[in-house]
């Protein structure tokens, strides 16, 4: 939790935790070629993180989540809709 700490909170939550969530949920369909698991994985880390945030940092607050957890899943979504039906196209010739 050091390494948390020593990060801002602000690069934290626009930079680093949507890369590495959409990242994941993009591999993750990428590997699979299904449009949908992207979204899902994408969802379940960042409901993860967010908890493990809250738990960690601020116990005694009641437990509630942001809206990130519907933007970054439609934004991996959106992504893995166009890349996903290139690549099963790409899979058939050769």
């Amino acid at each position: 939790m050091k390494f948390v700490d020593l990060l801002d909170p602000f690069v934290m939550q626009l930079i680093i935790v949507p890369v590495i969530v959409i990242g994941i949920g993009l591999l993750v369909s990428f590997f699979t070629k299904k449009v949908l698991v992207a979204p899902l994985i994408t969802l379940l880390l960042n409901l993860l993180y967010e908890t493990w945030y809250m738990k960690s940092y601020y116990p005694e607050l009641e437990m509630s989540y942001t809206s990130w957890n519907i933007i970054f899943p439609v934004i991996s979504l959106v992504i893995s809709l166009a890349i996903v039906p290139v690549l099963k196209h790409e899979g058939k010739y050769h």
